[in-house]
């Protein structure tokens, strides 16, 4: 009698709400760091102070961080019998049982939705864009994800189609040259992602993802040999040609340190699995991004450059005076 009520005194969580934990972990919020690339066009554009831009902007990120999430949780399902080989993904809520598989395509259909729906009430030409990405995803995790190299390129397009969105919600149509430096940066991380899984899983990496078989690492240098060099180049025109070009390239070597301490965490073998957990996880890399966000926001606003007039102006009177 004693031990019936000492159960009945413990507080054990609700079936519901460990469901609800497990749902959120399925749909991957880390990832929706990946979504602030939406934001590219505004910050380059300068219209950080439209309001009406950077909300647009917003709802254009909730947009596809929905979406994203709806595509998790489909790919989840389709892959739950490899995720069970792999040492982390086999603990995804989908892969060990922690929720159904027809939990997880009512949430997917609810998301997809959902994220379609907030498109509209922003721009007809940017649900377009939610609904071609979705077709992507979905096409990738069906049939893309087994072909060699075009798997990648399948997921750089998700960077690039988020890119355009952003430009389009904020009425900031994003250049070319930004669009080629998503694809290349994109690239590249999904580059790093394969070589990140042939290290981890070792023999056993084509039964976690068929084309693991056809990468090897050698594969991956001499393509990276070809996407870096081109992220790069890309980048020093994009802020060359833009409206305060000298000025813009201030920020390459931010661009070229990331890139470096990317793959020296590479060569470690440490958080190159995937992107966001860099970006949540290694201090260089943080304090890389905002020394280039601040560095950006500094001459596209003019705060660099007319500060560095002042200082040369009053420099130059000095030596007048004297």
């Amino acid at each position: 009698m004693e031990e019936q009520v000492s159960l009945k005194e413990q507080k054990v969580p609700p079936v519901f709400l460990d469901k609800a934990l497990s749902l959120l972990s399925a749909a991957r919020p880390r990832q929706w760091t990946k979504n602030l690339i939406i934001f590219g066009p505004v910050i380059f554009a300068a219209k950080l102070s439209d309001i009406s831009a950077v909300f647009a902007a917003f709802l254009c990120v909730i947009a596809f961080c929905m979406t994203s999430s709806a595509i998790y949780l489909f790919n989840d399902v389709l892959d739950r019998e490899q995720d069970r080989i792999h040492p982390r993904k086999s603990k995804r809520a989908i892969a060990s049982g922690k929720i159904s598989v027809a939990l997880a395509l009512t949430t997917a259909l609810f998301l997809v939705v959902g994220g379609f729906a907030i498109a509209m009430t922003i721009r007809p030409s940017v649900a377009l864009f939610v609904l071609v990405y979705t077709a992507i995803m979905l096409t990738y995790g069906l049939y893309l994800k087994h072909i060699v190299l075009i798997d990648v390129m399948t997921v750089a397009s998700g960077f690039v189609i988020r890119a355009v969105a952003g430009g389009l919600a904020a009425v900031a149509p994003a250049s070319g040259w930004f669009l080629l430096c998503a694809s290349f940066g994109s690239l590249f991380l999904a580059l790093e992602k394969r070589r990140h899984e042939l290290s981890t899983l070792s023999q056993s990496a084509n039964q976690h993802r068929a084309v693991l078989d056809h990468y090897s690492t050698e594969l991956i240098d001499r393509v990276q040999g070809i996407v870096v060099p081109g992220l790069l180049t890309c980048y020093i025109f994009y802020s060359f040609q833009s409206y305060h070009g000298q000025w813009m390239m201030l920020t390459v070597p931010f661009v070229f340190y990331g890139i470096v301490r990317y793959q020296i965490l590479s060569m470690q073998e440490v958080l190159t699995g995937t992107p966001e957990e860099v970006l949540l996880r290694d201090r260089p890399t943080q304090v890389t991004i905002l020394l280039w966000l601040l560095t950006s926001i500094g001459v596209l606003y003019r705060i660099i450059p007319d500060g560095a007039q002042h200082i040369i102006s009053w420099l130059d009177s000095i030596s007048i005076m004297h």
